[in-house]
């Protein structure tokens, strides 16, 4: 207890920084375990502070995702110093996000009375990270999320295949368990697939002939764009190992595949959905969202389908896949309510694979998000006369 003390007894920017390197489980316990007084490490861990800018990096809140289109020169003779850093959670909420008072949201927006009871109500719903590609309309989608993360708890599968009601809940978390994958789409207004032809430059008559993709004309295509995310707060890195090995499957594959193995997928067995990984719909990244704002990107760059992806705690990643669907689903609406979950395969880095903290690692570790039924995608899109198709933007509604 006398140790307890003289820990306690640290500076609350000392403390703060602990809290920093703390995982939200193990703060939870310290909340439960430790009674708060005169600002000592239960007091900081529990106060509004701690949980605002919580959930803030882990969703998003309140931050500036505007995106940058252009960069200014450095001058020569000139030091530019960057106001505000998330590096630690300090005693000034402002001074560590750059946020002021008058665009710090509330609690009751996201469903708590206070934040810690947000954070748990957003992180039960696996709410998607705000980001420059993903919030509002900004997205392309009208704010619509096709595809979410499976709860870890267990759900309400599509499938009425006895395995796969059998693989839910587990009792051990695993390395996947801390990847969280959403699936949005990059709408087109007319809202069909894309055929393998483009338009190339204008010729001396002004018209723009067609000029084919180097991909297969019976097919259409359709581009998705994935948010993935490293939900492990405090300490712990995932790794993606390679984008090749990401698996868009229907509901009978999800059957099939549950029943005799998912390693029975390769090239003998081919999939409904397919990754273009080569040519000008090759995999891109569009975002890379750090903690830490000095290595954050967003600037558009290529992929190759051998590299790997790593995430820090909190880092996000939004990529532009294009899937090759049969040439029969026209529209968007087509593919979506065809397509059942999203696999990808994950490894641990580092203190995650401890085995002290309840965290296996598997071989196969693979992170699961499931797509709407069809029911539910109906409410995304509205049928105008005509036989036309309309998404709708649900962006701007607030659920009450």
């Amino acid at each position: 207890m006398r140790s307890g003390s003289n820990f306690d007894s640290l500076p609350e920017e000392v403390l703060r920084s602990i809290l920093s390197y703390t995982d939200v489980p193990s703060i939870g316990t310290l909340i439960a375990t430790h009674k708060p007084h005169n600002k000592n490490l239960a007091a900081l861990a529990s106060d509004e502070d701690t949980w605002y800018l919580l959930a803030q990096r882990r969703f998003g809140i309140g931050c500036n995702h505007k995106r940058r289109t252009w960069r200014k020169k450095k001058k020569s003779n000139v030091v530019l110093v960057k106001r505000g850093s998330s590096s630690s959670i300090t005693s000034d909420a402002n001074s560590t996000t750059g946020v002021g008072e008058s665009r710090r949201r509330r609690p009751q927006t996201y469903g708590g009375a206070t934040w810690k009871d947000a954070f748990r109500s957003l992180s039960l719903a696996m709410r998607i990270p705000e980001t420059s590609l993903t919030s509002g309309s900004a997205a392309k989608s009208g704010g619509a999320v096709f595809a979410s993360p499976s709860n870890r708890w267990g759900y309400k599968k599509r499938s009425s295949s006895t395995v796969l009601k059998n693989e839910q809940p587990f009792q051990q978390f695993r390395a996947c368990d801390y990847l969280g994958i959403w699936c949005m789409l990059n709408h087109a207004e007319n809202c069909q697939t894309k055929l393998c032809t483009t338009n190339s430059s204008s010729n001396s008559r002004g018209r723009r002939p067609k000029v084919s993709l180097p991909y297969r004309q019976d097919m259409r295509y359709l581009e998705l764009k994935l948010c993935l995310q490293n939900t492990k707060s405090g300490f712990g890195t995932i790794c993606i190992p390679s984008i090749d090995m990401i698996r868009i499957a229907t509901l009978e594959e999800d059957d099939y595949f549950s029943a005799w193995g998912w390693d029975k997928c390769d090239y003998d067995y081919p999939l409904t959905f397919n990754m273009v990984k080569h040519g000008p719909w090759s995999p891109k990244l569009l975002l890379h969202q750090c903690v830490d704002s000095e290595r954050s990107c967003d600037i558009e760059r290529e992929l190759d389908v051998k590299d790997s992806i790593v995430l820090r705690p909190f880092e996000t990643v939004v990529l532009s896949v294009h899937i090759a669907c049969p040439f029969e689903m026209a529209y968007e609406t087509d593919v979506l309510s065809t397509m059942s979950s999203i696999r990808i395969p994950v490894t641990s880095v580092g203190p995650l694979s401890l085995s002290h903290l309840g965290v296996v690692q598997h071989k196969h570790s693979v992170a699961t998000a499931r797509f709407l039924e069809e029911d539910a995608l109906w409410e995304y899109y509205s049928q105008l006369p005509g036989g036309c198709l309309s998404l709708t933007d649900r962006s701007r509604l607030v659920p009450v």
